[in-house]
């Protein structure tokens, strides 16, 4: 599992991210979910295996081929879908209330993160 996350969390730069963000941002209906990792994965009080694992996640968004083609109507975002619950779940505890937070100023009508 160790091996899967590495290789994903490679596709994974700052760069990389923000240009997701504006080429896909408004078609990703969990980028909330996103940002949250990402504000997670930013945080020092985070183990390092749980930021591999967030930037893993990340990674796996980011690539344009992976599973289910980000390009099929409806289902190409569903596995990514899935990586970011898994990625949230696993987290679990290392994602605070101010990450939430920062997520809930950028998006101020959503009712959770």
């Amino acid at each position: 599992m160790w091996k899967i996350l590495s290789f994903f969390a490679q596709f994974y730069t700052p760069g990389r991210f923000i240009m997701f963000i504006r080429t896909a941002g408004r078609k990703v209906k969990f980028l909330p979910k996103i940002l949250t990792i990402f504000y997670c994965m930013q945080d020092k009080d985070t183990p390092k295996f749980i930021k591999l694992a967030l930037m893993g996640a990340i990674g796996y968004v980011i690539l344009p081929f992976d599973l289910v083609p980000d390009v099929f109507a409806g289902f190409g975002w569903l596995d990514d879908a899935a990586v970011v619950a898994a990625a949230l779940h696993l987290a679990g505890t290392y994602v605070k209330p101010e990450h939430r937070e920062k997520v809930r100023r950028m998006f101020p009508f959503l009712k959770s993160s």
